[in-house]
């Protein structure tokens, strides 16, 4: 699990490094009102992945299941059921963007007269990549299910490059919307044929008959109905406050808000790759041993913390400077506040990724998915109206309450229905305290005194995560794995002992 986590990790934030260096050429070469649709594309095709009806978890439960009993044909039959709904479902939600295009791009997006042209003609190139994109998230999750985490990284990694690489390329032949935007759409078709020749390996019971198999249908439907909930309504919520920035503000707006909190949940990448690790296990301790399943929840919960706490707290900390030396002073000056703002929601949320992975993984997905329904239209209701008189920082201080309420509600439903007592209270008032050591970042430092803080903060924050976030055991067991790296450097024979 922890190979496989680290690979998720790896595949995922690669690409950041290659956002990092790229967007501020993309902003030079693009213009912000260019560059400004181009995240909106970015969020565009980030959203028609979940159009998958909930169908890529589902097939990544019911695939380990079949695997795990040794039957491939079964298992084989099952993705091949899925992907045909996969791609019925492109199909679906493809036709309608296509046939009101010219109202989403005039209406909608409010683009400027000058780009009307070159959008709506990303925007039929993006509309044609939805089916390819719904059947990547079955092929990547019939290779999750197989736990080819490794394999499955290595083209995300590829992928994820092709979205920053792509249009950066592009610009030099011609800073036309439609030709970056077709660039993104090779990147997803390569990596669907990527993902389809890997599966055809693993399985070769695939490649032997096509075949589909009605019986796994309520499976696959009644698994990923409540997960379709979540996975339409969610990505709704997140990426809302852009359009509605661009409706009430600008398209030209919609970027100094847009690239901070790009920046902001890049860094999910955290609690993402120990959830698609954490769901397959948790489906199945939930069946075997539910000691494990809770102990297991509690150590997903803990390991979220110690990795996201200090990354949130020294980006907060230094986030003016971050900014100017990464897209300038006037950018920074309008887009601190919200980097602060949407960091401070995000540090509960990560948390809270891990008992909305349980919920799902044993069969409550329908309580995440009420709580998302019940919480849409008061967040829209509330992000327009601070957007309409508090600007892009009102929008971010909505965003952050709502993540902070759905994670404190997400981490008691989880420890009201399935694992009791799982938290321990001392654990609480560790988060607690740092929440509020957060808040602190922001005090108007300079950068002599902004240097000390941090190193006295995350001095403190080792001493408390070994003491009182660390169970005995955990300890236990890192003092014995630094004990016997030192006695393998020490040993006769040892490169040490050669020098010595």
């Amino acid at each position: 699990m922890a190979r496989n986590t680290l690979w998720n990790l790896i595949g995922q934030a690669l690409p950041l490094i290659l956002a990092a260096a790229c967007i501020p050429f993309l902003i030079r070469h693009m213009g912000m009102d260019r560059f400004g649709v181009l995240t909106l594309a970015w969020v565009l095709v980030g959203y028609f992945g979940l159009f998958d009806l909930g169908l890529g978890r589902a097939l990544t439960k019911v695939v380990s299941e079949s695997l795990a009993e040794g039957d491939t044909r079964q298992a084989a039959a099952q993705i091949w059921t899925a992907l045909l709904l996969l791609f019925a479902c492109g199909i679906v939600f493809a036709l309608p963007i296509v046939f009101s295009c010219g109202w989403i791009v005039s209406k909608v997006f409010r683009i400027p007269a000058p780009l009307i042209r070159e959008t709506t003609a990303a925007v039929y190139i993006l509309a044609a990549s939805i089916p390819l994109i719904t059947l990547s998230t079955g092929l990547r999750g019939s290779l999750e299910a197989q736990h080819r985490f490794g394999a499955v990284n290595s083209i995300r990694a590829l992928l994820g490059a092709s979205n920053f690489l792509g249009p950066l390329i592009a610009v030099f032949w011609s800073p036309n919307l439609a030709l970056a935007c077709a660039i993104l759409v090779v990147g997803r078709a390569t990596a669907a044929a990527l993902f389809l020749v890997l599966c055809l390996k693993r399985i070769p019971a695939m490649r032997h008959r096509f075949t589909c198999d009605r019986r796994c249908l309520p499976a696959l439907l009644s698994t990923g109905a409540w997960i379709t909930v979540s996975n339409l309504i969610s990505p709704v919520i997140t990426y809302s406050d852009r359009f509605l920035i661009s409706f009430f503000l600008s398209v030209s707006v919609v970027a100094y808000y847009t690239t901070p909190s790009e920046v902001v949940t890049k860094l999910l990448i955290v609690p993402g790759a120990i959830t698609a690790v954490l769901f397959p296990a948790f489906a199945a301790l939930s069946v075997l041993d539910r000691g494990r399943l809770a102990a297991s929840y509690s150590r997903g919960v803990r390991a979220c913390f110690l990795l996201m706490f200090p990354a949130v707290f020294t980006v907060m900390l230094f986030s003016p400077e971050a900014l100017r030396l990464w897209v300038g002073a006037e950018f920074a000056a309008r887009s601190t506040a919200v980097l602060r703002l949407l960091l401070a929601g995000l540090f509960l949320n990560s948390l809270a990724h891990i008992p909305f992975v349980l919920l799902q993984a044993v069969n409550r997905p329908d309580l995440p998915g009420k709580l998302h329904l019940l919480e849409l239209v008061p967040y829209l209701a509330a992000a327009a109206f601070a957007i309409r008189y508090h600007g892009i920082a009102g929008a971010a201080m909505v965003w952050a309450l709502r993540l902070s309420i759905e994670a404190m509600v997400l981490l008691w439903m989880a420890a009201k229905t399935l694992v009791p007592g799982a938290i321990r209270k001392d654990f609480v008032l560790v988060v607690v305290i740092a929440s509020a050591v957060l808040a602190s970042s922001t005090l108007p430092w300079n950068i002599f005194w902004k240097f000390l803080w941090c190193v006295a903060v995350l001095a403190t924050f080792i001493i408390v995560s070994w003491n009182l976030v660390l169970e005995a055991a955990e300890r236990k067991h890192i003092r014995s794995t630094l004990v016997g790296l030192i006695n393998t450097k020490s040993a006769p024979g040892s490169v040490s002992a050669m020098k010595e």
